[in-house]
C-alpha cells in the first residue's frame, strides 16, 4: 500500500482551497456565485493532477515503431528489421526503379561502396513505389552491379516514414537519404545528390 503523508504541503494547500470552495458554493445565493465556487473546485482538483508526460516519450515510441517493421532482402529473402542492426552505422535510401535521380546517386555510392561495407556501415535502397516488386528490385540491383541490399517497403513502414520525416521522404526524384547511428537514432537525413567522397563523410560522421 501506497501512504500519502496528511502533513504533505501541497496535499494541505489542495484540501484547504477545495474545503473554501465547497463553502464558498453552499453560500451562495446566485447562480453567478454558484458558477464560480464550482469553477473555483474545478481548479483545486485540477491543481493536484499529474503533470502530463514528457512528449518526448511518444517521440521515442513512434521512433522504435518504424525501426521495428519486419523487412525482406529482395534477393534472398531473408527478412531483419532496423532495430536489428543495431550496432553500426545504417544507410537508408528511399528510391524507385524509375527514378534517374536515384540511378545517379547509386552509381555514386557504387563508386565508393568498398569503403562504405569495409567501415562497416549497412547501406540500404529501399524500394517505396508500390507498383515494384521484390523481384524487380533484385534484378535491377544486379544488371547495375548494386552489390548492398534491396528491399521493397511496405505500406506501414512507408506510412511510418511519412509520418516521422514529412511526405518529401516518399519522393525517389528528390534522392532522400536516412542515416542512423550505432544507438538506432537519426543521425542525418538529406536531400539530393552527393559525390562519392561526400557520402562518405556523411556516414563517417553519423559514427
Amino acid at each position: 500500500m501506497i501512504r500519502i503523508d496528511p502533513r504533505s504541503p501541497r496535499l494541505v494547500a489542495a484540501g484547504t482551497a477545495i474545503i473554501l470552495a465547497v463553502a464558498a458554493c453552499t453560500s451562495a445565493t446566485t447562480d453567478d456565485d454558484a458558477g464560480a465556487a464550482t469553477d473555483a473546485i474545478e481548479g483545486a482538483v485540477a491543481s493536484t493532477a499529474p503533470e502530463p508526460a514528457s512528449t518526448t516519450t511518444g517521440e521515442a515510441a513512434a521512433e522504435a515503431s518504424w525501426l521495428d517493421i519486419s523487412l525482406a532482402d529482395a534477393r534472398t529473402g531473408e527478412t531483419f528489421t532496423l532495430a536489428s542492426l543495431g550496432g553500426g552505422v545504417v544507410a537508408i535510401e528511399p528510391m524507385a526503379i524509375w527514378c534517374t535521380n536515384c540511378r545517379s546517386q547509386q552509381d555514386r555510392v557504387k563508386e565508393v561502396y568498398g569503403d562504405i561495407e569495409a567501415s562497416g556501415v549497412t547501406f540500404i535502397s529501399l524500394g517505396i513505389d508500390p507498383g515494384e516488386s521484390p523481384e524487380q528490385l533484385a534484378r535491377y540491383a544486379d544488371r547495375l552491379g548494386y552489390e548492398w541490399t534491396f528491399v521493397q517497403s511496405s505500406t506501414e513502414l512507408s506510412r511510418a516514414l511519412a509520418d516521422r520525416f514529412g511526405p518529401s521522404i516518399l519522393s525517389p526524384p528528390s534522392t532522400p537519404l536516412i542515416v542512423l547511428d550505432a544507438a538506432g537514432a537519426v543521425a542525418r537525413q538529406e536531400f539530393g545528390t552527393h559525390s562519392p567522397s561526400q557520402v562518405l563523410e556523411i556516414l563517417a560522421e553519423a559514427a
